[in-house]
């Protein structure tokens, strides 16, 4: 969403009226902010609960980019922060900025947040998130950006090599 989004209920009211009669839940539409969209913290932050209070997610995607206020993202009352690429490819590396992680990390963790890490695409990455208690991960390490219907056609490869074999008939 766009700073402008997230200072009036437009965006919010579209939503909900392009939902109704698809079936679709509001919790299955997250909705991404990144931090420098939160500028306008008092409009934001009703906006964020009035999204939260419609069933949709709220996630601060980018975190660590932007202008961070943590006073202001400790009121917001979010689901998740997703940590930007930049942090995690220090991961594992003497890097001076790959103290960054674990400070995000351990912030996420006591605002009670789930937290998703951006750019994985080291294996020791994923050793280290999931130590740290990093929930969910995207990167090319898992796979490469895709189309529709690639990304249906790898799910259902996916899905068929990690099915339980099928009993045998006698």
């Amino acid at each position: 969403m766009s700073g402008e989004d997230l200072r009036t209920p437009r965006f919010l009211n579209l939503i909900t009226a392009r939902l109704a009669g698809t079936g679709l839940r509001p919790a299955q539409i997250r909705i991404e902010a990144t931090e420098r969209s939160c500028l306008n913290a008092d409009a934001t932050r009703q906006t964020i609960a009035a999204f939260r209070s419609a069933g949709h997610p709220v996630y601060i995607d980018d975190f660590g980019t932007g202008y961070s206020n943590l006073a202001y993202l400790q009121t917001f009352m979010i689901d998740a922060l997703k940590i930007d690429k930049s942090f995690v490819d220090t991961i594992a590396q003497q890097a001076a900025s790959s103290i960054v992680a674990a400070h995000i990390l351990d912030m996420a963790h006591e605002l009670g947040v789930e937290i998703v890490a951006e750019g994985i695409e080291r294996d020791e990455q994923v050793e280290y998130l999931l130590r740290r208690g990093v929930q969910y991960g995207q990167g090319w390490l898992f796979a490469k950006a895709m189309r529709r219907e690639e990304l249906v056609a790898w799910l259902e490869a996916r899905r068929a090599s990690h099915a339980p074999a099928q009993p045998a008939i006698q």
